[in-house]
């Protein structure tokens, strides 16, 4: 992650040496959530629906006038604290929505429904549609008796011959088994009825939906061997095409129907790297359709109005796409060349693509949605993601590696601030969550905040992160507190020789994984950091898993299947797990800790920074608690986010500045 002969960076590290504003942007442009969080174009390439944000947090819809721009835009509220996920189109008149919100038992569940005898708090998701004749918004259910059953719940439209109508996959009955059912809903008034399908069981878990809103192919997966199967309808009787044992229980990864009708899929090929393929429905013959050597395949890109796989998506520090057809990566190769060196993705098109909707970063300006007229070749912004920032922050992220104490080369994420003499500057560890998932070069408004601060901000993809290889990510299995924290480590190790970095000036930072890791670094290398800071962070493994069975339904969940993989459940890990739980090792801590956990997190419960807090005081450490009420685990309220990081300036100022 570094240049001289210790880093190989991608890109020179030496900039003008203004790069930030003198006065920084307030933390509140920041911590805000998106102005304009999704876009949608209508079918008919006339309309824009766009979710948005205030300052202060409240969401709502936006549908605009492509054609008439002068027009008053009308703007439709989801509901009082509810969080705007994503918007889109089932036709020229209704526009379909995703909100979501945290709820205690009793508000959704079913009467006397808990986990294994104990109540806890749920992430619940629902959907809803906006008739734009009649201005009726209407939520969607698949079952008005047990609103239960739409958590999870995944909404399918347009569908092609049934006007006013969408699919809807949820369950029939509660998390501790699938049981996922298909359904056709109403978009005017809700009313909901079940396809009906064959076969259908306790562990079906999907289905596979081709344009016309039948069910072409349905996936089960059985809790209790892991063993999956991929069923194909043949006039309405399911046959078994496909099935394996896999490590969680999770089956073949379906993207769609490429327009020859074969499957989509993505998996892993004898290199250990994820390819997309073409599977028969007939024989099962597969095909390779996509390949990188040195990257995982991230997915397929669909036709919005067909939902055929027209495309295909991978990262390789940026994102990066190719289109099957022909139009399409024509399209994408005029963007290229009008946009020079800014990272952009197509989101979505109009039916007759003649318009399509553009996401645009350029630097650290925090991304803007735009919409490309093919005709005119004219680029017109429809909004920036953080407004705030797109004209006041400058800066320098950058793709490097640095060589682990093995010598394997390791990838990372630097973020340089300007102003100051980049020799000796403060650094923030900021480690990603997971930990089996990745960081990469797109905007994060988390490590842009703090290098406006002043400080450098490194964010290693350590072993055990995806995106790179089944090797790679099964390298950090078991390795908690091993070889993912070792990795961590020598980032730092490696920006300290190249002088870009003061050794005595490094704090530790992260959510979730992250979190622990910020934890684990404090007590296990404890005169390596003179901070860390853990949000949302694990601190006691053993009773991570015992509470992730009781949540997710059992020990054969697909949560607990996955915690156990990456923790190790073999005899001699027990004791391994236990030597490197922070909250077990408070008294090896020779730093300020800042804990930081929102009150609503149903992913990390609270109690593991209240069990790392009562064990730092009991042993007469520095310990700063803060409690985020009401938020969840991602952090996804405007206020308690701008918290967050108000607390985490206070901090950091207090404790890398010093002597500086």
């Amino acid at each position: 992650m570094k240049f001289l002969r210790v880093l190989a960076c991608a890109g020179a590290l030496a900039v003008a040496p203004s790069v930030f504003a003198q006065t920084p942007p307030p933390i509140e442009a920041f911590g805000r959530l998106p102005a304009v969080a999704d876009v949608a174009i209508s079918p008919d390439g006339s309309r824009l629906a766009v979710a948005i944000s205030s300052l202060s947090g409240e969401s709502g819809i936006v549908v605009a006038d492509l054609n008439n721009p002068s027009a008053n835009r009308r703007r439709h509220g989801v509901g009082e604290d509810l969080q705007l996920r994503n918007v889109g189109w089932a036709d020229n008149e209704r526009v379909t929505y995703l909100v979501s919100q945290t709820l205690r038992p009793g508000q959704v569940l079913p009467p006397g429904f808990y986990f294994s005898g104990r109540p806890r708090r749920v992430d619940y998701y629902r959907h809803g549609a906006i008739n734009l004749t009649t201005d009726r918004i209407q939520v969607l259910t698949t079952n008005p008796e047990n609103p239960w059953a739409d958590q999870g719940a995944r909404l399918i439209a347009p569908i092609e011959g049934d006007p006013g109508a969408a699919r809807m996959i949820g369950i029939t009955t509660n998390l501790r088994r699938n049981n996922a059912q298909l359904f056709r809903v109403d978009l005017d008034n809700g009313r909901v009825r079940s396809a009906g399908l064959r076969g259908v069981n306790t562990d079906t878990i999907n289905f596979v939906i081709d344009r016309a809103g039948n069910a072409v192919a349905r996936l089960d997966s059985d809790e209790q061997t892991n063993r999956w199967q991929l069923f194909v309808y043949e006039n309405g009787a399911p046959r078994v095409l496909a099935s394996d044992v896999s490590l969680y229980g999770d089956p073949i990864s379906i993207r769609g129907l490429l327009p020859d009708g074969r499957f989509a899929a993505v998996e892993n090929n004898d290199a250990g790297f994820a390819e997309l393929i073409a599977l028969d429905r007939s024989s099962g013959a597969r095909e390779v359709l996509f390949q990188r050597d040195n990257a995982d395949i991230d997915g397929a890109i669909l036709d919005p109005w067909t939902r055929e796989v027209v495309g295909v998506a991978w990262t390789e520090d940026d994102a990066k796409v190719r289109f099957f057809d022909p139009a399409l990566q024509s399209v994408q190769d005029t963007l290229a060349s009008m946009l020079n060196n800014a990272a952009f993705h197509i989101t979505t098109w109009s039916q007759d693509r003649s318009r399509f909707v553009v996401y645009v970063e350029r630097g650290l300006d925090g991304g803007g949605y735009y919409v490309f007229d093919v005709q005119s070749r004219e680029l017109r912004l429809v909004g920036t993601r953080y407004p705030e920032l797109a004209s006041n922050l400058r800066g320098e992220r950058q793709a490097i590696t640095y060589p682990a104490r093995d010598g394997t080369r390791v990838p990372a994420y630097l973020t340089i601030p300007g102003g100051i003499e980049r020799r000796n500057m403060p650094l923030v560890v900021l480690v990603h969550g997971g930990p089996h998932t990745r960081d990469d070069m797109t905007f994060d408004w988390w490590s842009s905040f703090l290098a406006s601060r002043g400080y450098a901000v490194l964010q290693p993809n350590f072993r055990g992160s995806s995106g790179y290889g089944t090797a790679w990510e099964d390298a950090g299995r078991r390795q908690w507190g091993g070889l993912m924290q070792t990795d961590v480590e020598d980032g730092v190790a490696a920006l300290v020789r190249a002088g870009i970095v003061d050794a005595s000036r490094v704090c530790i930072v992260g959510a979730s994984y992250g979190g622990y890791a910020a934890l684990a670094g404090a007590t296990l290398t404890p005169d390596r950091y003179r901070c860390a800071v853990s949000v949302a962070g694990v601190s006691d493994l053993t009773a991570m898993m015992v509470d992730t069975e009781r949540q997710s339904g059992g020990r054969e969940s697909m949560s607990s299947d996955y915690l156990r993989a990456s923790l190790g459940d073999r005899a001699e890990d027990r004791e391994r797990i236990r030597s490197v739980s922070p909250a077990l090792l408070a008294d090896r801590v020779r730093i300020p800790i800042l804990l930081i956990h929102g009150t609503d997190d149903t992913v990390v419960p609270i109690d593991q920074s209240r069990r790392m807090e009562r064990a730092l005081r009991s042993a007469g450490k520095d310990v700063r608690f803060v409690e985020l009420r009401g938020d969840d685990h991602w952090l996804s309220d405007a206020p308690t986010r701008v918290q967050m990081l108000r607390e985490t300036e206070t901090f950091l100022a207090q404790h890398l500045r010093a002597g500086q």
